[in-house]
Formats: structure tokens, sequence, C-alpha cells
């Protein structure tokens, strides 16, 4: 019967093989008939494929489950590519918000050595404050594109990343639901040489041994450029502190500031002002710049922050993640302008009791403690955090480069 089996090659002579069966034997052509009709119907199984199939009930079942389990890997990984994609687009607003503050902040500071260049300095001054200020500020301005263009490729790797991850798991998933439906009869008794290969074949084609490490050089790839991202930040964190008032700074010893990388331009503009009169009239915009690197520096680092948590949401809860509901706009707008004040009133009353709490502690302390308050999960302000941490930013801003 097998050797009968081994030499048919159309739909045709299995029916004909069918009639002349009997017994046993005639049930399994049966099934195996109305399997390949249907198969052949509906071109399920490719021509090689349909070939093997052919030999028993047991290559059939190997062969469909297989293709089953590929057809259901394929939808699962085209719905993963489309899910993906909406929910990027909406985290790259965040690649957009940094690009359009890079361009912002690189066009002041080109302004700025437009009208430095008009000011007529003598060498004095120049040599005091301006030629190292601008040296500066180039040099901030050039740490500021590089992140720019660092977070671009950080949004293309975590993308990356993420489709790595779930088609992994889709791979796992896919194996396991494979070996649980071969762990039945036909899929374990083998019953001669051509099925055993096909189950192991079929077997192989679903390890996620692949899958894995290709989730794994995605993950290596993200976590170097976030690496060289937060080494970014601190050296912009650095330039900050030296754009702060001295009283203000955070302890050197315990930040690791590298405070000789950078010159203290604060310090400078503070000395530069007290021997050359004339520059009191451009304090106000010479500080402006001063503010622009602390608003800057805070601002990207809760981008970073804020990509990092939206990318690890969807990583952890993508169905959480891309439900979401639909209502009329106006109401909308409105529940979401309600729910801010129903946020800030409790952080406004959290906040004043923080005041008395801790009277003796430094501005540092308090700051960091404001941040925690601001953190406080769960709290009743935890939807408007990120707002509450920019504000903080803005205000510290101000704040740090008083004189």
């Amino acid at each position: 019967m097998s050797e009968q089996l081994a030499r048919i090659s159309n739909i045709t002579e299995l029916r004909e093989v069918a009639r002349e069966s009997r017994g046993e034997q005639q049930q399994e052509m049966l099934v195996v008939m109305t399997g390949m009709t249907f198969v052949e119907q509906h071109a399920l199984l490719s021509h090689g494929q349909l070939d093997d199939a052919k030999r028993s009930i047991q290559a059939l079942f190997l062969r469909t489950t297989g293709e089953e389990t590929m057809l259901r890997k394929l939808v699962e990984i085209l719905r993963l590519n489309r899910d993906l994609h909406h929910a990027f687009s909406s985290i790259s607003k965040v690649s957009v918000r940094i690009g359009t503050s890079a361009e912002v902040i690189s066009k002041k500071i080109n302004y700025l050595r437009q009208y430095v260049s008009q000011l007529k300095l003598t060498p004095q001054e120049s040599e005091h404050f301006f030629s190292p200020f601008l040296s500066f500020t180039h040099e901030f301005r050039e740490k500021i594109l590089s992140f720019n263009d660092r977070m671009r490729r950080y949004l293309e790797l975590k993308e990356q990343e993420a489709r790595r991850l779930h088609e992994f798991r889709i791979a796992h998933d896919a194996s396991e639901r494979l070996r649980e439906r071969l762990s039945g009869h036909l899929g374990t008794e083998a019953q001669g040489e051509v099925e055993t290969h096909i189950r192991n074949e079929v077997l192989s084609t679903f390890d996620f041994a692949e899958s894995q490490e290709n989730l794994r050089d995605a993950q290596r790839a993200s976590r170097l450029a976030a690496d060289e991202i937060a080494e970014l930040l601190g050296d912009l964190k650095d330039m900050c502190e030296m754009a702060t008032n001295p009283d203000l700074r955070e302890d050197l010893d315990s930040s690791g500031v590298h405070a000789p990388d950078f010159p203290d331009i604060f310090d400078l503009f503070s000395r530069a002002l007290k021997r050359h009169p004339r520059l009191v009239n451009i304090k106000d915009f010479i500080l402006d710049y001063f503010k622009l690197y602390q608003r800057a520096y805070g601002m990207f680092a809760l981008d970073f922050n804020n990509f990092n948590k939206a990318v690890d949401t969807i990583a952890n809860n993508p169905d959480g993640y891309f439900d979401a509901k639909q209502e009329d706009e106006d109401i909308r707008v409105k529940t979401t302008k309600l729910k801010k004040i129903e946020g800030l009133i409790p952080f406004l009353d959290r906040s004043s009791m923080t005041l008395v709490e801790e009277v003796h502690e430094t501005y540092q302390q308090f700051s960091r403690r404001i941040s925690e308050v601001i953190s406080d999960d769960p709290s009743r302000w935890a939807h408007i955090r990120e707002d509450l941490l920019m504000a903080k930013v803005s205000a510290e801003a101000d704040l740090r480069t008083q004189i």
C-alpha cells in the first residue's frame, strides 16, 4: 500500500487507489482522500508538501498542522506590524518634539553669535567672558543636535526591538502550540521513515532559537544606544551646572559632575559684570540663554524617560496600549481639562504640607523631595505627573539663573 501511495501524483489517482482498497486501508484512504481533496481545492499546501502528505493520515496531519501553525504565526506577525506601526506613530511624536526643540535652540544660538559679533567687544570683554561663552554655547548646540540624531536612531532601534520581542513571543507560542498538537497519537506514533522525517522537519521549522537570537541582538543594540544617550544627557547636565548659580548646584562629589570639562560660565559672567559695566545692559539677554540650557536639558531628560516608559508599555502590555476609546471631541477636551484640575488641587495641597515637614533642609533636598512628591505612585495626580515635572523644570531654570 505504501509503495502504491508513493507513486500517486494527483488526486484522481488517489481516488482510484481508494476504490481498490478494502477494510482498514480503505478507511484510511478515505480520510486521506477527503483531506487531500480539500487541500488541493483551496491550495493549502505547496506541491512538495502535497506529495508527501499523500502517504498517510499522519503525514497529512503533520503537514497541515505545520501549515496551520505557520499561517497562525504569519497572521500574528502581520497584526503585530500593523499594531506596532500605530503605537510607534504616537511615540514618534516625542522624537518630533525633540527635533523641533533642537532646531529652535540651534536657531537661537546662531542668533546669539550674530548678536555678539555686532557688539564690538574689547579684547578684555572677549577674553573674560564672550570667547569661552560662545565656545561653551557652540558645544552645547552640538550636543543638542547629537541628542536629536541619537534619539531618531534610538526610536528605530526600539521599534526593531519591540518587533523582535513580539516575533519571539509569537514563535515561542507557535512552537509550544505545535508541540502540544503533536503530543497526541498521530503526532508521536511515527508510521514510517517518511512520517518521522516530516515530523522532524515541521518541528525544526518552528524552533524559536533564531528569533531568540534576533531579539538578543536587537536588545543589545538599543541598550548601547540608550547608554550613549544617557551619557550625552549627563554631559548636558554638567554643562547646566556650569550655567547655574553655585549656591544652587548639586554636590559635585556625589553627583559626579565633571566641572573641569566645561568652563564655569556663570562665574565668568558674574565677574565680567563687575569688570565691564556695559554688560549690565545685556544681563537679561545672557541669562535667558542660561535658562535655555536648563530648560533644554530638563525637557530632553523628561522626553527620554517618557519615551522609554511608553516603549516599555508596548512591550509589557501591548493589549492595554493598543486599546483606545472613541468619544465626542468636545466632551473629550472638557474631560481632559477637568482631570488635570482634579489632579492639580491635591498636588498643591500635598506640596503645601511638604513645605513645613523639613524646615532645615537645603534647596537641593527640597527640590528632590518635590520631585518625589510629583512622582508618588499611586497618587491622585499621577495622570498629570509628566506635565508637573515639566513645569518644575521651567520653574527651576528661572530660580537657578538668578544673580
